[in-house]
């Protein structure tokens, strides 16, 4: 009864903290509730922005529904029409030239509307043949488009089921070209729900804490990459020809940057999502190309938050010619899990959801919401960039001097995660670190010098001493930056 006690206490104290903070959020964000029709169970697995101010929605129950009237501040002459069903779990779609991408569990459909009624009229399987048993968690995610026209998906693995011969491919991408003709692309994923691109036109995916995997990460899918996940399913094809992965020794039980440097082709995270501190189970990805209309945060990613019903941000840089950033958290308060965001037409973010089997914090079951920026800019910490000797800070508004000068305004922590087939990690050999001077460069940027920099270590930034020159304090003062490589001095 006093574990049962200490974990409902725990969760309160979630529940108050996120309502506290959704409440200061809200000023700079609001969320505005789309209604869902009675009849329909919006268990959003995929979500796209049409022209005209329509979006469509797919559902985990096999439906893609066409949605008018989602722009209105209040929606009230929303419309739900169904445009197609029967599908088997679609996880994910895109909108190119007229057509729809889908994806199922077990094919990549091109869905069209030939005679303009908003109805499909034509289903066309474009890209078949991987490993499906029918097991529950063999789910698969996408499409996204990458800057040459190819489309990549990606495929769970199959968790707590004997291997199988008919299971080939599972936790890998498959890189579909237009003509419907695919290649495994990458390997080593777990649970890879969460697929976008950056501004360049990269591919970036997340995956879910769990075995091999010490917390959630976001990654960049390239050709031949390794992962991470190392379960025998994804290791046994390596052996075969179609593999751009030859077969590899495989260490565990070391720390992260150990088995960076011994197993081969093994691809770190440009990012690391501290478990708990920044979620813990990481959905979509999708970058703010809005130019400005959803506020100060252009060409950032922003991750969704299942468990804890948020959105995260992400500021990455190119560092020897790899990504690296820090993550911050950005919007909590949706009413579930949210695992599929798209920007509409005006720049506002349109958040689908569900908890189907996933628990998630919030009041609801699924559901659609709009996040529209209200145009007042919230005091943050805009980027945090690698120095060789620690960090530049610019913030999104002007900083205090005082405050942002004095060292004392900041702490620093570093710590990795274990790499092993266990499932999670915690932090593992942490280490506080020395601000041994801050210096303010302008009126938005600081410059921390910082003793005992690690590579492949997490650095946790807190700056909560910090104000703006109108003495706010940081709406979020907490950034974790993943410094894969140190930067050679300037």
């Amino acid at each position: 009864m006093k574990v049962l006690k200490n974990i409902l206490l725990c969760a309160l104290c979630v529940l108050c903290g996120s309502s506290a903070r959704a409440a200061e959020e809200e000023d700079y964000y609001k969320l505005i509730t789309i209604p869902v029709p009675e009849g329909v169970v919006l268990e959003v697995g995929g979500l796209a922005a049409l022209p005209n101010h329509r979006l469509v929605a797919t559902t985990r129950r096999g439906e893609v529904w066409i949605i008018d009237g989602a722009y209105e501040d209040p929606p009230v002459n929303v419309k739900f029409k169904r445009f197609a069903y029967g599908l088997h779990e679609p996880l994910g779609v895109k909108y190119r030239d007229g057509a729809f991408y889908v994806m199922q569990r077990t094919e990549l459909t091109r869905l069209r509307d030939l005679d303009g009624d908003d109805v499909a009229d034509e289903y066309t399987t474009l890209a078949t043949g991987w490993g499906v048993t029918g097991a529950y968690h063999e789910y698969a995610y996408g499409p996204v488009f990458d800057r040459d026209g190819n489309m990549i998906v990606t495929l769970n693995c199959t968790m707590g089921d004997k291997l199988n011969k008919n299971d080939t491919w599972r936790g890998w991408s498959l890189r579909i070209k237009p003509d419907g003709t695919w290649e495994p692309w990458s390997a080593g994923m777990r649970s890879p729900s969460g697929l976008g691109t950056n501004s360049a036109g990269d591919v970036f995916y997340t995956d879910q804490q769990g075995t091999w995997m010490g917390t959630c990460p976001l990654t960049q899918i390239e050709r031949g990459d390794f992962h991470g996940y190392a379960e025998k399913q994804v290791t046994r094809t390596f052996e075969l020809p179609q593999s751009p992965i030859k077969p590899m020794k495989i260490v565990e039980k070391v720390p992260i940057p150990v088995a960076a440097k011994e197993v081969p082709h093994l691809k770190l995270p440009a990012v690391w999502l501290p478990y708990r501190k920044m979620g813990q189970s990481a959905t979509d990805v999708l970058c703010d190309t809005t130019a400005g209309k959803f506020g100060p945060f252009a060409d950032q990613m922003f991750i969704g938050e299942f468990t804890l019903s948020m959105v995260l941000r992400v500021f990455l840089e190119k560092v020897d010619g790899k990504y690296q950033g820090a993550v911050f958290r950005f919007r909590e308060g949706f009413q579930c899990g949210p695992f599929r965001e798209t920007f509409g037409e005006d720049g506002s973010m349109f958040v689908g959801q569900t908890n189907r089997g996933w628990n998630s914090l919030g009041t609801k079951s699924y559901g659609l919401q709009r996040m529209v920026w209200t145009g007042k800019t919230p005091f943050e910490i805009q980027k945090m960039e690698a120095a060789s000797d620690g960090f530049v800070l610019t913030f999104t508004q002007d900083v205090d001097p005082a405050t942002a000068g004095d060292a004392k305004s900041y702490t620093m922590s570093s710590y990795t995660y274990e790499y092993h087939a266990t499932y999670g990690s915690e932090e593992i050999d942490p280490r506080k670190l020395t601000i041994a001077s801050a210096k303010v460069l302008d009126a938005r940027r600081v410059k921390l010098t910082v003793d005992g920099l690690r590579p492949m270590y997490v650095h946790e930034l807190e700056a909560a001493g910090v104000k703006s020159t109108g003495g706010e304090t940081l709406l979020h003062d907490v950034g974790c930056y993943t410094l894969n490589r140190i930067p050679a001095a300037r």
